[in-house]
């Protein structure tokens, strides 16, 4: 059975690069973790959003096509996790915590010199976000969660997003999982590579994405081991303090959307909307409502409760 050859691969939540022409006012560099280096971007002026990507192990790149639209509300900043995408690379046998992403995002905050900041957060790195935003609460003036996370169990749905895949797909990774020759990190990106098309609900958004510009650091995931299988997020949400905006995709296989949900009941000021024609990437399949919906939360640290949406106040 393939659900049983899938036991040893832990797959994360799935993202690639979105082929953009980078905006004129963009500025990338290096800039200071804790104690690693951090590939950064930034567009735009006024107050800092810092966007943190999905993963773990991938990188900033998915992220443009969503959030240069807002350039001329915020200064956007993109990061590239600890070992991930065009960040220095993680030494042989390092560990890594969630608590390291933390503290770099921290450091990455001083090292700009920001007072406040907000937080947008796509999948995984919902994690990311709300340990930050416990831990340094005054630093923190708003968070969007888009598409985060199971906060029970964020592994437990990897066998019923395999076993949905069409069967050439189902079949690809079938043999990859038999071939004694690959690695363990080969196999799990080729589980990727085969349900990233699956996490869209827009089959022609599918065609605008440059599969093979995709940086992907297995070991990351790896590295973080048993500390993402015994996560339990819902269980803090209710040290969330911050106006938190939850978007979720309807037809987000990856995700169920009652887990989503479940950010808005436990974080105090919370507010909820579920995309209808989104999977995954609600940003990249309905971006012009995307922009639209978080433009109103950045400015008044809520949502209307319009038609043609699912609206949890």
């Amino acid at each position: 059975m393939l659900s049983r050859r899938l036991a040893a691969i832990c797959l994360p939540t799935v993202l690639t690069v979105l082929l953009t022409c980078s905006p004129p006012d963009v500025r990338i560099g290096m800039g200071e973790g804790d104690g690693v280096k951090l590939s950064y971007r930034i567009v735009g002026t006024g107050k800092p959003l810092i966007v943190i990507h999905d993963g773990p192990g991938y990188e900033k790149s998915i992220m443009f096509g969503g959030f240069d639209a807002l350039r001329t509300e915020m200064k956007i900043v993109y990061y590239d996790q600890r070992g991930c995408g065009r960040s220095e690379p993680l030494a042989a046998n390092t560990p890594l915590r969630i608590w390291d992403n933390v503290r770099d995002l921290e450091n990455l905050r001083r090292y700009f010199h920001f007072k406040k900041i907000s937080l947008a957060a796509h999948g995984w790195g919902a994690v990311i976000a709300l340990e930050y935003a416990r831990t340094y609460p005054k630093h923190v003036d708003s968070i969007i969660l888009v598409a985060p996370i199971s906060p029970f169990a964020p592994d437990r749905e990897i066998l019923s997003i395999v076993e949905s895949l069409p069967k050439d797909a189902r079949d690809k990774i079938g043999a990859a999982l038999d071939d004694e020759n690959l690695s363990v990190l080969e196999k799990q990106e080729v589980m990727m590579r085969e349900i990233l098309p699956e996490l869209f609900y827009k089959r022609e958004a599918v065609e605008d994405l440059g599969l093979d510009g995709l940086r992907y650091a297995s070991d990351v995931r790896l590295r973080l081991g048993e500390e993402l299988k015994t996560l339990d997020l819902f269980s803090v949400l209710g040290d969330i303090t911050q106006p938190t905006l939850v978007i979720a995709g309807r037809h987000d296989i990856s995700i169920p959307v009652r887990d989503q949900m479940a950010y808005a009941d436990g974080i105090k000021h919370a507010s909820a909307v579920v995309f209808n024609e989104s999977g995954h990437f609600p940003f990249l399949e309905e971006h012009a409502f995307f922009v639209n919906l978080v433009k109103e939360f950045l400015h008044n640290k809520s949502v209307p409760a319009l038609a043609g949406f699912w609206y949890m106040p």
